[in-house]
């Protein structure tokens, strides 16, 4: 099956799906060891693992035609990503309480990176699910929405304490290289970028931005306080 054919985005989701499992795969056995990890940690690992699962499965159902199950499965979709907005938001919060970071990951750093990423998630989640119909838009809308939940995937995976502060802008720019891997493919093969790309990757860009331009200011002091 050709990328034209419809293989880019089950290959795709692979690929996100091995990023994640790959970073966390650094952290699972100290996780699994006593006392091991509260129950919320625990929820958020399985509900976040079931809906990248069904990531998988949706575009492979698609290619293979089975539009009808795609649909139906679209709203479980729905359902366990709200869960996992809830769940992402309180684990970000129990890691704050419990001084549960990455010793080169500052406090600061650590809540608005968080809150933007899923701030992002829901706003383009949010927007494949109204145009769900319009599935060249929903498709491309879907992929930018899961790759703005693999950041933490992603930063186990990379040595980022070896490049010291600019850590945050390396972990930033190979989440971007793999948001362009979809434009790049527009380009090949429709020979223009489809709008729905610049918006997905213009919204996860900017994003980026807003997490350096607040992280150094008192407004993410302000939060961590208000988280402890």
């Amino acid at each position: 099956m050709s990328i034209a054919g419809g293989s880019f985005y089950p290959a795709m989701a692979l690929l996100l799906a091995a990023i994640v499992l790959f970073g966390f795969s650094h952290t699972i056995p100290f996780d699994l060891a006593p006392p091991g990890l509260p129950l919320l940690l625990i929820l958020h690992a399985l509900v976040f693992g079931a809906w990248v699962l069904l990531f998988i499965a949706q575009p492979a159902l698609v290619a293979g035609r089975s539009i009808a199950m795609h649909r139906r499965l679209g709203w479980v979709g729905v359902v366990l990503a709200c869960a996992m907005i809830l769940l992402g938001g309180s684990a970000i919060l129990f890691a704050l309480q419990h001084k549960a970071l990455p010793p080169f990951y500052p406090p600061g750093l650590f809540i608005v990176r968080g809150l933007v990423g899923l701030g992002l998630f829901t706003g383009l989640l949010a927007s494949a699910i109204v145009l769900r119909r319009r599935t060249e838009w929903h498709k491309r809308l879907m992929l930018c929405a899961a790759i703005t939940v693999v950041g933490p995937g992603l930063e186990r995976s990379l040595p980022l304490p070896l490049f010291g502060a600019a850590w945050p802008f390396v972990a930033d720019g190979v989440l971007d290289l793999i948001a362009l891997i979809g434009p790049a493919i527009d380009l090949l093969v429709r020979s223009r970028v489809h709008p729905a790309y610049l918006w997905g990757v213009g919204a996860i860009v900017a994003g980026q931005a807003c997490v350096d331009l607040v992280a150094p200011t008192r407004i993410a002091d302000f939060l961590v306080r208000m988280v402890g």
